[in-house]
Order: C-alpha cells, then sequence, then structure tokens
C-alpha cells in the first residue's frame, strides 16, 4: 500500500513502483519527482479486453497525488495492498516514463 510517509521519503533519483492484476486487468504504476516538493504519477493499463490506458497524474503535491491514486485504485480495490516497490530511476524505467508521456500527450 502506498501512503504519505512512502512518498515523501521517496529520493529525486528513485520511484516508487506499483505491478499488479486484479479481475484480469493488468497495471503498472509509477511515482516520480517532478521538483523537490512535487511528484507525479504515470501508469499503464491493460484491461481484460485488452484495450490499453496511460494515466499521468500531472505534477502534484504529494497528499492530492495519494488521493488521485486512491481515486485510480477505486476499480481494483485490491490492489491497494499490493506493495510499492523502491527503486533507481534506471533506463529500464525512463522507458516506462517516455511511453506514458507520449500516449498521453497524444490523447
Amino acid at each position: 500500500m502506498i501512503t504519505l510517509h512512502k512518498i515523501n521519503s521517496l529520493a529525486e533519483h528513485q520511484v516508487l513502483e506499483c505491478v499488479g492484476q486484479e479481475s484480469g486487468d493488468t497495471f503498472r504504476i509509477i511515482v516520480k519527482h517532478t521538483s523537490p516538493s512535487h511528484y507525479e504519477a504515470l501508469g499503464k493499463v491493460t484491461l481484460s479486453n485488452a484495450d490499453t490506458h496511460y494515466q499521468s497524474s500531472g505534477p502534484m503535491t504529494p497528499d492530492l497525488l495519494l488521493q488521485w491514486l486512491n481515486t485510480l485504485f477505486e476499480r481494483w480495490p485490491g490492489a491497494k495492498t499490493i506493495p510499492w516497490a523502491v527503486h533507481d530511476l534506471d533506463e529500464k524505467t525512463q522507458q516506462f516514463v517516455r511511453e506514458v508521456r507520449k500516449a498521453t500527450e497524444a490523447g
């Protein structure tokens, strides 16, 4: 489960990541810094019917971002218990960020 403490503890070179599946839908969500005091959530959701949706919160304060994520996860109640991993913002994760940004800007 993601918490305000986890978001606020995130170093600028790190991301929080959640990967999960529920009711045939799969999702990958990351949280990263956009500035020292703001964060952004980026995600890719593939529904059971194979439709793919990209999500971007835009820059937000930690408390607003937590509300945004809770709203996103209302569709998957079980997802709120999936652990969030902290890791460095590596090249593979940066590729994911570019993929989501490109898709959300085009949409």
